[in-house]
């Protein structure tokens, strides 16, 4: 036994158009309204797939039911068959396959094909909706002496005899039940009605028991820290709920206390730093009165040294120059005078650099800013030192490629930093060496732009443990009480603050043993330094 069901009529097709994103849809939703759109979603999708189960299965009964009603018509009418009147009381119709015409009948011409495809196959039942009802067809099928006995008792005719088992004829029965598509809305109805019942107490519920049980805590949680926010570390949350919100409102409140308690701190720490910074201020006006008042003194004292000194040399040299003109010369009193004036003029350079550094460090120094033509500037500067070196037997050599740019800098300043070079250069070398004098145009990789000037010697070299403090003040290579050269160790460190002032960087490369670089890079244009705060 087989059944089949057909449903005419398609389902209106549905338009998918654009919808906004979860995101676009919960952004800027408070956390009730946004706890309250997902539950109303979750809860409508539990609530449709529930019902969804006694939907479908009251569509079954009912499609059961009267399939049932056909099953009992039918068998009711074959049990004391009688002759049919066409549009009679009974929808009763009793068709040979011979005269069935699928065109006419196309549900009756199914049938013939299931029932002859499949022996066992007997009856067909099917439901169309027409209208505002619903139209239940069922046909059986009659084989054999089955057949004819019903044909004979119901005035049709039952064809030539067939095989026990081959189909005679169809039982078809068509009624239309407006009940059966009452009784189906009702029940759609009711569900629907109970679906959305439902939903309505379960959303008004959950409102009061989400308002009630988290949304007032959390509110209450808020408005403390919003009081917090504002300034006022005395408020706290007063939240007795016997649950979490309770020991999350103790926790928010203990630290509250510890930010009380690190805020007044924080607060005795900054008044105290503030006394410190008063001290530390008043501290620092007073060394820096102190170290204007030494570097005054420095600078007068080494220029009232300066002038007795002069006059010694002066004395000395005219005395020695006295001393070479007599017929009979005394070799010791020349070799007196000799060392008499080497050491006065060690000691005129001594103080020169005190008093150099003192006006570098009262800001005394005046720069005079001017177009430097830097092969002048290199031939007078071996010009004045090779005296000096010729006395060592030491040779000075200019290494000045064609085609260097003018400096726009202070001439003297920077002669000075050269002559330093190079006298310390020629100090240091031993006899019969060279110096080289050498200058070059350059471009580094952040822009600067101008002349590195370089003085190299073949001296003993500076330690690699030195080379980082050699331009500090009272600094020198050799600084034992043996050393074999004087010096105060403040020639290095002026030649710093010097190119500090003209906008340049001193720079040294040196290897024991072989000898020592002094650089110097200038910039083609001087700029002005910029006074920072001490505060940077």
């Amino acid at each position: 036994m087989s059944e089949g069901r057909i449903a005419s009529g398609s389902a209106p097709g549905r338009c998918m158009g654009s919808y906004p994103t979860r995101q676009a849809m919960t952004s800027g939703l408070s956390l009730a309204n946004k706890v309250q759109f997902l539950f109303g979603i979750a809860l409508l999708a539990i609530v449709a797939g529930t019902l969804a189960l006694p939907w479908i299965r009251s569509e079954q009964l009912v499609f059961q039911s009267q399939l049932e009603v056909s099953r009992q018509l039918a068998d009711t009418w074959l049990e004391s068959p009688t002759r049919l009147i066409p549009n009679g009381p009974l929808p009763i119709e009793l068709v040979p396959i011979s005269k069935i015409d699928p065109a006419a009948n196309p549900f009756a011409a199914d049938a013939r094909r299931r029932m002859e495809a499949t022996a066992d196959f007997e009856e067909v039942f099917q439901e169309v909706e027409v209208g505002n009802e619903i139209v239940y067809r069922y046909a059986r099928g009659l084989r054999g002496t089955a057949w004819r006995r019903v044909a004979i008792a119901s005035d049709v005719d039952p064809g030539a005899a067939g095989s026990p088992t081959s189909l005679g004829g169809l039982l078809l029965i068509e009624r239309p039940s407006r009940l059966a598509a009452g009784q189906l809305l009702s029940t759609r109805i009711y569900l629907v009605a109970v679906g959305i019942a439902a939903v309505g107490l379960s959303i008004l519920l959950f409102w009061f028991i989400l308002n009630r049980v988290i949304l007032k805590p959390v509110r209450r949680l808020r408005e403390t820290a919003d009081r917090v926010e504002q300034g006022d570390f005395s408020v706290r949350a007063e939240i007795q709920t016997g649950d979490d919100f309770e020991q999350l409102a103790d926790s928010f409140n203990r630290m509250l206390d510890e930010t009380a308690r690190t805020a007044a701190r924080l607060r005795s720490m900054n008044e105290s730093l503030d006394f410190k910074v008063t001290e530390l201020s008043e501290a620092n006006i007073g060394l820096f009165e102190s170290n204007r008042l030494k570097s005054e003194f420095l600078a007068n004292v080494s220029h009232e040294l300066k002038t007795p000194l002069n006059s010694i040399i002066g004395f000395a040299e005219l005395l020695e120059e006295l001393a070479e003109r007599e017929e009979t010369p005394d070799p010791k009193r020349g070799r007196y005078l000799s060392n008499i004036i080497v050491s006065a003029r060690r000691l005129l350079e001594m103080i020169s650099e005190l008093l150099e550094m003192a006006k570098i460090e009262a800001g005394r120094v005046e720069l005079s800013i001017d177009p430097v033509d830097v092969v002048e500037l290199m031939d007078g500067l071996a010009a004045i030192m090779r005296p000096q070196a010729k006395a060592k037997r030491i040779t000075i050599e200019l290494a000045i490629p064609d085609g260097l740019p003018q400096l726009e800098t202070d001439a003297g300043k920077l002669q000075q930093i050269l002559f330093n070079f190079i006298s310390n250069a020629v100090k240091f070398s031993p006899e019969d060496s060279v110096v080289i004098l050498a200058a070059e145009s350059f471009l580094r990789d952040d822009g600067f732009n101008g002349v590195r000037f370089r003085v190299t010697d073949h001296g003993p070299g500076i330690p690699p443990d030195l080379q980082e403090t050699i331009f500090e003040k009272f600094r020198q290579a050799d600084a034992s009480h043996t050393r074999s050269h004087g010096g105060t160790g403040l020639g290095l460190s002026i030649c710093r603050d010097l190119a500090e002032l003209l906008g340049a960087r001193v720079a040294l490369s040196s290897q024991t043993g072989s000898g020592s670089t002094f650089s110097v890079e200038v910039p083609l244009t001087y700029r002005e330094q910029e006074l920072q705060s001490l505060l940077d």
